[in-house]
């Protein structure tokens, strides 16, 4: 799996419809369920697999407002939330900015194993472990 850096609990991964622009890797959301795409937008079935557990990594900005942006720090543990662009059509929302600003959908948190985030930074390899609202 591209990207994921621990397993979450044996489950299967799922199918779901999505816009054809989503990769595998691409951290989304299903509604506003996270999820982490297994593989690429397949045109067969109009959509891809995804996983909804488990620890992948991401790209994080350290900030508790996006506009105009607050920094802050995250730790370990931190809750994330993630804004992006909505797929009516499907419901799902792709090209995410996911952070630590309460003002978008919860998506997961930092996880336990991997360093914070020093205020106002941005990594583009941060470990986020998906759901725990």
């Amino acid at each position: 799996m591209k990207n994921q850096v621990f397993a979450g609990p044996p489950t299967a991964p799922r199918f779901s419809l999505c816009p054809s622009t989503v990769k595998a890797g691409d951290l989304v959301l299903i509604g506003t369920a996270p999820a982490c795409a297994l593989n690429d937008y397949q045109s067969n079935t109009g959509g891809a697999t995804f996983y909804y557990e488990g620890t992948f990594t991401g790209t994080v900005i350290a900030v508790s407002q996006i506009s105009p942006p607050v920094n802050v720090a995250l730790g370990p543990g931190a809750a994330l939330y993630a804004t992006g662009t909505l797929d009516g059509t499907t419901n799902v929302t792709t090209g995410l900015t996911i952070s630590g600003a309460s003002t978008g959908t919860s998506f997961g948190r930092i996880d336990m194993t991997g360093p914070g985030l020093a205020s106002g930074t941005t990594n583009t390899a941060t470990n986020i472990r998906l759901g725990l609202s």
